[in-house]
């Protein structure tokens, strides 16, 4: 389970609502895995803004499937990226919106 910055273990909410959306049915299992990587990093309830390296990610899945499923996280309106690091060696920041309500 991860924990807060206090040491205090926290949780990634998944509303009931998100799960029966037709957009989260069509999310692969990697995006839907990608997506709580993402939803881990909160710290606060009302966060949105997350940031997550590719680093952190390769003891789940590839940097390429990681890349891939973004992209579709990203088309399905889950999540919008706000900062891109790549060639500049920063971590990309991630905001994570409602967009999925309208699909």
């Amino acid at each position: 389970m991860a924990r807060s910055k206090k040491g205090r273990p926290h949780f990634a909410m998944i509303t009931e609502e998100m799960i029966k959306s037709e957009a989260y049915k069509r999310l692969t299992n990697a995006s839907r895995t990608a997506y709580l990587l993402l939803k881990a990093q909160c710290y606060r309830s009302d966060q949105i803004e997350v940031k997550l390296p590719y680093s952190q990610t390769q003891e789940y899945m590839h940097k390429h499937t990681f890349t891939r499923a973004i992209r579709e996280l990203e088309d399905l309106g889950f999540i919008k990226i706000s900062q891109r690091g790549g060639m500049f060696r920063k971590t990309n920041i991630y905001l994570l919106i409602d967009n999925w309500k309208k699909q």
